[in-house]
């Protein structure tokens, strides 16, 4: 009994030193500058307050303050060597799994047991403290001699990476010194200081190696306890508590440049404690070149934006001298240039001089006259150098509405894809649209113009009137036929003109028959009578077949639908059901193969219904 409470007391002032001075007034313990400009600061600060970084005299900017003992993840790394049989392995469980229980506020939490070789008892992405104390309670010492303590802990940073990207501990219990590891000590630092690990290790019994525990927690900001004998281990334990209850990380963007000497103030509890800092040339690259006095000085700020505003203003003076037209160009343009393609007015707009260097830019590409034919369909009032603007708004909106919504990155890429099509897709329904509504229009207008024929007038005053009388988009297109008619362009090749915008095989066989008219002579009001006739009755023929193959064009969007529909429904009842058919390679493959089958079949049923007249 007295060897017991000798032994507690013992410990008590091992642990005492850590909750000292530092819980007095808060103490930086380590500074990461791995990844500069990222600075990751470990300190101490008194028990129930929470410390304030200055750098500089001024507060640490895009500070990020997180508290070690609630902290994300937290593995556990026992040493069950040959060495810990008997008495040892059972107070490092007992100890451990006391530890375990008070340690509720970690997110997830990992065991690593390591003898010879390092294992890891828990998943990959940790599990939860009673399943970890279980597992923790099973395990027995190794009957093989060696102790894996570097490779236990890079198996332990690993699962930590896995675990959390927040807050990372690894608690490193041994008796011993390494043996037979195959990574060397200075491999599992720079792993832990990698992966932004910080080591707290436990040195069980008097034959414990402390140098290289103090160098892995010196390296990552931990601290290193000392248990003499097995039975303090509980005591060294809740030591260790305390200490993370009190610990933080602070990271920060620093204001500092490689080479500059800064200093670093905590503040807790209405204490405070400072420490002095140098930032290695080696951080800055590029940036080291240039002298500390030159990139603080105020003279240099203003020389940079001196040199901007003046590569700006000549940028401008440059854009505004290509836009400035010559005497035979703003002379014409009141007669060409001010009318758009439909014959309306047509004024100069801000970014006229950008949409022309794009379309200048698109002509040298593959598949630019389909895009403008496609607008020209459209009878949109768009032009062709809009397009890829508006595919790449479309594309940033449904990226940004998707992450908005939380979608994954494959989701997310595949909303984005959707953007960049959507405007083509617009500008080909919009077009097929107008056709239809041309067609519809199409026998009415051959009529009008039987009809003034017969009256008296010519072949232009005939179009004329539909121009003036008819409605969009029939008036539209021949108000451009006489246009260009009247600029010089012969009237049959402007016709051809028309027939290759609209698309329209009804508009292609009138095109035809006028050509065959204008050379072999004849009656044109009879003409136009026999072709509003005959254009009428394709019409009357194509609506019959529609509707003969209605019922097939109906089923095969059903059952090229309910599949889809019905993997909508199932997922919105039951995710975890579904949820295989996403997460899996598995259930990708199968997706894939259902899709592609989808495709074919539906390829077949459109050769089906699709009746050629």
């Amino acid at each position: 009994m007295r060897r017991a409470i000798l032994v507690a007391l013992g410990a008590l002032a091992l642990a005492l030193p850590a909750s000292g001075s530092a819980a007095d007034a808060g103490e930086i313990r380590h500074v990461d500058l791995g990844k500069y400009p990222l600075v990751r600061v470990t300190a101490v600060a008194p028990e129930g307050t929470r410390p304030v970084l200055y750098e500089g005299g001024r507060r640490a900017p895009f500070a990020k303050t997180r508290d070690l003992g609630s902290a994300e993840a937290l593995v556990l790394a026992v040493d069950n060597s040959e060495s810990m049989y008997g008495r040892p392995i059972r107070e490092a469980k007992r100890a451990g799994a006391e530890f375990l229980t008070h340690e509720q506020s970690a997110g997830t939490i990992g065991l690593v047991a390591f003898g010879h070789e390092a294992l890891a008892l828990t998943r990959a992405r940790g599990e939860a403290n009673s399943e970890v104390a279980r597992k923790l309670a099973a395990f027995e010492p190794d009957a093989q001699p060696g102790t894996a303590l570097y490779d236990a802990v890079k198996l332990s940073v690993s699962r930590l990476k896995r675990m959390s990207d927040q807050t990372r501990i690894l608690v490193l219990l041994t008796d011993g010194r390494d043996l037979h590891s195959r990574s060397s000590l200075a491999e599992a630092k720079a792993a832990a200081q990698q992966a932004n690990v910080i080591v707290f290790a436990i040195a069980a019994g008097s034959h414990a190696a402390i140098a290289p525990l103090r160098a892995l927690a010196a390296a990552t900001g931990g601290r290193v306890f000392k248990a003499s004998d097995p039975s303090a281990l509980g005591v060294t334990y809740r030591a260790l508590g305390r200490e993370l209850a009190r610990s933080w990380q602070i990271s920060y963007l620093t204001r500092a440049r490689p080479g500059d000497r800064l200093e670093l103030r905590l503040r807790s509890g209405g204490n405070s404690s400072t420490t002095p800092l140098q930032v290695a040339s080696k951080h800055g690259g590029l940036q080291a070149l240039i002298p500390s006095s030159v990139a603080h000085s105020p003279i240099a700020a203003g020389a940079v934006v001196f040199l901007a505003a003046l590569l700006l203003a000549a940028a401008g003076f440059a854009g505004i001298r290509r836009r400035r037209k010559s005497e035979l160009a703003r002379l014409l343009d009141s007669h060409v240039g001010s009318r758009d393609p439909v014959g309306g007015k047509r004024k100069n707009k801000p970014f006229d001089g950008l949409l022309d260097w794009t379309e200048r830019s698109l002509q040298e590409l593959p598949g630019y006259e389909r895009l403008a034919r496609s607008v020209e369909r459209s009878g949109m009032k768009v032009r062709v150098g809009h397009a890829p603007y508006l595919s790449g708004f479309a594309a940033f909106f449904l990226g940004i509405v998707g992450a908005i919504l939380g979608a994954g990155p494959l989701l997310g890429i595949l909303l984005m894809l959707v953007g960049l099509v959507l405007p083509f897709l617009v500008l080909r329904i919009a077009g097929y649209r107008r056709r239809k509504a041309f067609d519809k229009q199409l026998p009415d207008v051959l009529a009008t113009i039987a009809s003034t024929l017969r009256a008296g007038h010519g072949l232009r005053m005939s179009l004329r009137a539909v121009a003036d009388d008819g409605s969009a988009p029939s008036s539209e297109e021949f108000t451009r036929v006489l246009g260009e008619e009247r600029l010089g362009r012969p009237l049959d090749q402007a016709i051809s003109g028309m027939c290759q915008r609209i698309g329209s095989p009804d508009l292609d066989y009138v095109a035809t028959a006028i050509n065959v008219q204008s050379q072999a002579g004849g009656s044109l009001a009879t003409l136009f009578d026999t072709l509003s006739e005959t254009v009428r009755e394709r019409q009357r023929h194509a609506r019959k077949v529609r509707a003969l193959t209605s019922m097939g064009r109906m089923s095969a969007t059903i059952l090229i639908c309910l599949p889809i529909g019905l993997a909508g429904i199932m997922t919105l009842i039951s995710p975890a059901y579904m949820s295989p058919l996403f997460t899996k390679s598995s259930g990708h493959i199968m997706m894939g193969v259902c899709l592609g089958s989808m495709a074919v079949g539906a390829a077949f049923l459109k050769k089906i219904v699709n009746v050629r007249y």
